[in-house]
């Protein structure tokens, strides 16, 4: 199975972490394969919850290993160049799920 399968057929311990893999899942490309770049308050305002409740669940799909995660930043040209805070994200699906 792939990313997108896992994303929305796995058992996850809170819907709020199928929301959060469901949101990088949409993030990528159609193929759903590839790290996402998000930033942190695009994540957290889509699960409607605290930036806390999103990171606490990201922390804990990440120890369950179905989450790589990779701190970078975006680089905003206009008429100001700056650097905003984002994370790259790619799915790994469980092993028994594969």
């Amino acid at each position: 199975m792939n990313q997108s399968d896992f994303a929305r057929k796995y058992s996850f311990e809170k819907p709020l972490q199928r929301l959060i893999m469901l949101r990088v899942l949409m993030g990528g490309s159609m193929d759903g394969e590839g790290v996402r770049v998000i930033e942190h308050h695009v994540l957290a305002e889509f699960c409607c919850c605290s930036k806390q409740a999103v990171f606490k669940e990201i922390k804990a799909l990440e120890r369950a290993g179905f989450l790589k995660v990779r701190k970078i930043g975006a680089l905003d040209i206009g008429l100001k160049v700056r650097l905003e805070p984002a994370r790259g994200y790619t799915i790994t699906p469980a092993q028994e799920f594969v």
